[in-house]
């Protein structure tokens, strides 16, 4: 039985020979397989070659991204450290008018949370991605721990805000002013022989000598108690107004020429209430003006901060 083979013939093109070349299927076969081994090995030689640039593309891109993320890192973590300081500053604050208002202080393990601060010193920078993945998760509760922070404070403020306004109001009360600019005082509270009748008695207040017409003002916000009008010349003290300042404390204002508020009327400190005159006993214009505490006159002297 003859075996099957390919013949090929080769005609060169300088010349009229043609040279012949046989070949058996085995032959045909074995070429075919080696052709097919080298084709292959450069198809996985290419796959290799391929996913290594794949690969290397592939870091270049993470390292580029990490860097991106530790810039942004480390721009957050100053952003974070500003803020930091501007929560430490409101606290001081927040201490300070505690101070100020005699209001407990809630000491600084509350102020923080029961957090004692920062144990060790902290940076974002980040070497590898992993890390920069702890230092973000560090940058979460460190800003937890300053919003928590920040809602105490606001609530301290508002706690603190509430008493600024309650001793504010308190304040507002207490006469503490002159009750006319200028004037000279020609009489002081205590014992005194007095200036019409010559005989010993105790003055309840102050004599603030003044032109007639000066402005009289309340020097603390109240309602006006008492208003009298009319008078007998040379008796008694004139015209006159009493303000109730609350918390036990009323101011009198007396000898006055005339008479600018009525009875139940509210008045502010700097309100003008009347005009210095000189009526009622007296030996020339001026003001005498009283401060009343629990029905006990003191010095007006203590309440004129000036």
């Amino acid at each position: 039985m003859y075996e099957k083979r390919l013949k090929l013939i080769y005609f060169s093109t300088g010349g009229s020979e043609a040279k012949e070349y046989s070949l058996g299927w085995r032959k045909i076969s074995v070429i075919f397989l080696g052709f097919l081994s080298i084709c292959l090995v450069f198809v996985f030689s290419g796959l290799l070659i391929f996913t290594d640039i794949f690969h290397d593309v592939q870091n270049m891109d993470l390292k580029q991204r990490n860097t991106e993320l530790q810039e942004m890192l480390a721009a957050i973590e100053n952003k974070v450290q500003d803020i930091e300081k501007q929560v430490d500053k409101i606290q001081r604050d927040d201490k300070d008018l505690r101070i100020f208002l005699s209001m407990e202080d809630p000491g600084e393990d509350t102020r923080k949370l029961g957090r004692g601060g920062h144990s060790e010193p902290y940076s974002f920078y980040s070497k590898s991605e992993d890390e920069a993945l702890r230092n973000a998760n560090k940058i979460s509760l460190l800003l937890e721990e300053l919003d928590n922070r920040m809602d105490f404070a606001s609530k301290s403020r508002r706690e603190i805000t509430s008493k600024y306004n309650e001793t504010d109001k308190k304040w507002r009360c207490i006469p503490s002013v002159r009750p006319i600019e200028g004037g000279r005082i020609t009489d002081g509270f205590g014992p005194r022989t007095h200036p019409t009748l010559g005989i010993p008695q105790f003055h309840d207040g102050l004599d603030i000598a003044a032109p007639r017409g000066t402005p009289v003002y309340a020097p603390a916000d109240g309602k006006v108690t008492e208003v009298v009008r009319k008078y007998q010349p040379n008796q008694s003290f004139g015209k006159l107004i009493v303000i109730d300042h609350g918390n036990g404390i009323f101011t009198r204002y007396a000898h006055l020429r005339k008479i600018d508020v009525n009875v139940g009327e509210e008045v502010t400190r700097f309100t003008q209430i009347g005009l210095v005159g000189d009526t009622g006993r007296t030996t020339g214009p001026h003001l005498h003006y009283e401060v009343v505490v629990n029905n006990e006159p003191v010095n007006p002297v203590f309440y004129i901060f000036e």
